[in-house]
């Protein structure tokens, strides 16, 4: 059964999106995606911007969150996250 994880993050959307940027091309050096990653979206809200990610189990949505090497980026690009929020999914699909 899918989770998603979501975090919002306040403050400016521009300077937000760069340091979301530099994380992703830090983390994209992977071979691979995070495992059980179903999609991954990120978008700019009102008061900054909002990151999901769809996994396939609750285990591997938690998992992510807790990797030393996504920390580490996050840490590296100035931010700090948010405590995730994790929900089950009842449907989704892919077009």
């Amino acid at each position: 059964m899918p989770f998603v994880g979501a975090v919002n993050v306040d403050g400016d959307a521009k300077d937000l999106l760069q340091r979301y940027d530099q994380v992703m091309n830090t983390l994209q050096r992977r071979e691979r995606p995070a495992a059980g990653l179903i999609s991954h979206y990120c978008m700019e809200t009102d008061t900054g911007i909002r990151v999901v990610n769809c996994y396939e189990t609750e285990q591997q949505a938690r998992a992510h969150y807790e990797q030393a090497e996504f920390k580490d980026a996050i840490k590296q690009a100035g931010l700090s996250l948010p405590t995730p929020q994790i929900w089950r999914v009842h449907n989704y699909f892919n077009v």
